[in-house]
């Protein structure tokens, strides 16, 4: 069984915080409201706030919990998962010892593939090394499939290097902007991130802007925590790739 990353694990435990916490309030507040219709604010010595509570100003609030706990929730959980995603990145590099230690890694590999090659390896890559030509791409599928099978590592390959680079650029506080999460998973981490997930992941986005900037309607609780779901559900499986491909000690090949 594959194992989750340590970013997975805290996104999981702050996911089912926020959720305990959604259900103490969704018990507290009916309960509180009875307890004030009934006796009033007799009894009642909130936390944090001093002076006798205000029973008819409680009650008021209490009109609109559900509302404000979802905004809350849409907030709260897309950050958990955009959270998750930076500190994955982070993850990454760190198992391969630090941002100096996988640069240098990266920099070596792509290094010891540009010494001299074998004959055979030349032949086949000045057959590579000109314009395409229509009635040559038997020709061309030929030689790259030889080089292929030699280790040959093709210019895309050769600029991994720079690619670490970014990674480890994005995976820095700030490093990464929300909108850019689907492309990082993508571009960065070869994740096949369906149509459906990165439509999801937008719309939630979208959702969460709107919230902070005051022009969403009604946000229904249960839709709220649909969101918290969806996105734990993306992420788990961003994290069995992850874990899968890119948790591989590389510093000693």
């Amino acid at each position: 069984m594959i194992p989750n990353s340590q970013s997975y694990l805290h996104l999981r435990d702050q996911s089912q915080q926020f959720l305990d916490f959604v259900v103490l309030t969704c018990t507290a507040v009916p309960a509180l409201t009875s307890h004030i219709n009934a006796l009033g604010v007799t009894g009642l010595t909130p936390d944090h706030f001093k002076g006798k509570p205000d029973g008819n100003q409680l009650l008021r609030f209490s009109t609109t919990y559900k509302d404000q706990i979802s905004r809350a929730a849409v907030i709260t959980l897309f950050s958990f998962f955009e959270a998750y995603v930076i500190s994955l990145l982070q993850e990454i590099v760190d198992f391969h010892g630090g941002a100096l230690a996988f640069q240098a890694t990266a920099d070596r590999r792509a290094k010891n593939f540009l010494v001299t090659s074998s004959p055979t390896i030349i032949d086949s890559k000045r057959k590579l090394q000109e314009p395409v030509k229509k009635n040559k791409i038997d020709t061309y599928k030929k030689h790259s499939s030889a080089l292929t099978k030699q280790g040959f590592r093709f210019p895309s390959e050769l600029l991994a290097p720079f690619g670490v680079k970014v990674l480890i650029q994005r995976a820095k506080p700030k490093g990464s902007r929300a909108v850019e999460i689907p492309d990082l998973l993508r571009d960065a981490l070869c994740f096949p991130l369906t149509t459906k997930d990165y439509n999801r992941i937008n719309s939630i986005r979208d959702l969460r802007n709107k919230i902070a900037h005051g022009k969403t309607e009604l946000i229904t609780l249960r839709s709220a925590l649909g969101v918290g779901k969806d996105l734990r559900a993306i992420a788990a499986k961003i994290d069995q790739h992850a874990v899968e491909h890119f948790f591989v000690l590389e510093q000693f090949a």
